[in-house]
């Protein structure tokens, strides 16, 4: 087998064993699709804030890497994928009304605009004391992707672009089923669940660029394996936060950091 049929098949073993993980089948997103908590317009807030704190930066980790990767070709791949998180629109499948309220509009702020929908707005976010999921995951993120380029591009590519169409299906259908938000409110979702497709087939190509010994695939996988981790460790967080509020009241949900989240 020569250099580029073996890092190919690198390249094809670690996708499999992402799409595969715990990251993408956790039972979290099992009960997020069919509604399956206590308390479901509890889990739904609680997830849009949390989930925000780590997705609001994604521009500085795709910064971050940008700023590790010596060929220039990797560079303005990834320089594209920043303009299309920063407000330029390359779907085309969704309906013309819904992709006019998007254009111009980052992907932060198309977040925004579902976090508001459901209700997390500036009162709901003061009342907040614990914000150490979405931020823990976001800082330890970043910091995989300062690394260098081969961890970098394994967290950002197979650990995350190639797996977030597939998991944001599912969020795709929860709210679709469990809530009355309009696609303009969760047009987030519409987008992410087809556009990362793209994106994950280009960075696929920049780490099989990079896998040109074992040092490097080791770095990779490194960088796959952790962003996997990082991801299972938030769902799990979440899911227990979601099943100890029950039917309570909105407060209940602080006490859940007492369990160590």
């Amino acid at each position: 087998m020569n250099k580029n049929n073996k890092a190919a098949a690198f390249v094809r073993r670690l996708g499999d064993q992402a799409l595969a993980s715990t990251a993408v089948s956790h039972p979290y997103l099992q009960a997020l699709e069919t509604g399956d908590f206590p308390n479901v317009d509890i889990a739904l807030k609680d997830f849009a804030f949390q989930y925000g704190l780590y997705s609001s930066q994604f521009t500085l980790y795709l910064k971050a890497l940008i700023s590790c990767l010596s060929d220039r070709s990797h560079r303005q791949i990834l320089l594209s994928n920043l303009a299309e998180e920063k407000g330029h629109i390359a779907e085309d499948e969704l309906p013309p009304e819904i992709i006019a309220s998007a254009e111009g509009q980052s992907h932060a702020q198309l977040f925004t605009r579902f976090q508001c929908a459901l209700g997390v707005n500036s009162e709901y976010r003061e009342r907040q004391t614990d914000e150490h999921a979405g931020n823990l995951w976001s800082q330890q993120f970043l910091r995989l992707c300062s690394t260098n380029e081969h961890v970098g591009v394994g967290a950002i590519g197979i650990g995350t672009e190639l797996i977030v169409s597939k998991i944001y299906q599912k969020i795709l259908s929860g709210l679709i089923n469990c809530s009355t938000l309009t696609m303009q409110e969760r047009v987030f979702f519409d987008l992410h669940s087809t556009c990362d497709d793209d994106h994950a087939a280009q960075m696929l190509l920049i780490t099989t660029d990079l896998a040109t010994d074992e040092e490097a695939c080791a770095k990779i996988e490194f960088g796959v394996k952790s962003a996997l981790s990082l991801r299972t460790t938030f769902w799990d967080a979440l899911l227990q936060r979601a099943q100890y509020v029950g039917t309570t009241n909105q407060s209940a949900i602080q006490e859940a950091s007492d369990l160590g989240y």
